[in-house]
């Protein structure tokens, strides 16, 4: 079940959120998720983060035309959200040292750690050849496959301690390494049990969102469960009201 506008609206008011949630959905593009926008060359999905600001959903299509001339935006993205099999045999070189590679991004110590990460990517279960991002739509909920906080670090430490509100497992708020776009869906659903994911720590997306913006993401009933937080939960009492207060003098202060 889809939680309800108001519970949404609720938690939106208590953390004072002024970015749209963002999902992906499993679904076909449709007036339903108008304004549209679709993913050319190999833009990252990142680089439409204005476009969502303004209601825009960007459509990703099935990219045929390989690693090297996508199409259909960046062949990460397209892996990370299950629209293309496998990776070019060079990928853990791209990773790395970039032998044998277009280029070599040195992320990783050596290439044979960059092909383990590789290897533990798994496809997500996809029903077609598009997958759209863009803000939540309620009417939509059926198709949602994750959901994403964009949030500046006050408020990611509210959505990271409301996301684990109902565990005591310390490791359910995980921080794995992976691209931007794979932190918003693929790494949620790697470990086959319940998790928050931080996200929009990818270097190479990080241009594309304001320096002190970041990200949670969590599955839809995951979300549901956020938005019926208790009222005596931390965000109607002193700590964080304390923290916006504050916040909210500084800002005053600075002008």
């Amino acid at each position: 079940m889809p939680p309800s506008q108001s519970a949404m609206d609720r938690l939106i008011t208590a953390l004072r959120l002024n970015t749209p949630l963002i999902a992906v959905y499993d679904a076909a593009p449709s007036a339903d998720f108008d304004p549209l926008i679709t993913a050319t060359g190999r833009a990252c999905c990142f680089a439409y983060y204005s476009r969502w600001l303004t209601g825009h959903t960007v459509v990703y299509e099935k990219d045929d035309a390989g690693f090297n001339n996508p199409q259909h935006g960046c062949p990460g993205a397209q892996r990370a959200f299950g629209l293309v099999d496998g990776y070019p045999s060079f990928m853990a070189h791209f990773l790395t040292d970039g032998a044998g590679a277009p280029m070599g991004e040195g992320l990783k110590a050596t290439p044979q750690l960059a092909q383990e990460y590789l290897d533990r990517n798994r496809k997500p279960p996809l029903s077609g050849n598009t997958v759209l991002i863009g803000p939540l739509r309620l009417a939509q909920w059926d198709k949602v496959k994750s959901v994403t906080f964009l949030a500046d670090p006050d408020r990611l430490a509210a959505l990271m301690t409301l996301a684990a509100w109902w565990t005591s497992d310390p490791d359910f708020i995980a921080a794995p390494f992976s691209s931007g776009c794979g932190l918003m869906w693929r790494e949620l659903i790697a470990m086959d049990r319940e998790r928050a994911i931080i996200g929009c720590t990818d270097i190479a997306m990080r241009r594309y969102v304001p320096r002190d913006i970041l990200c949670l993401t969590v599955s839809p009933a995951h979300f549901e469960r956020m938005t019926t937080y208790p009222d005596t939960a931390f965000l109607n009492r002193e700590w964080w009201n304390d923290l916006m207060r504050h916040r909210q003098r500084e800002a005053s202060q600075s002008s």
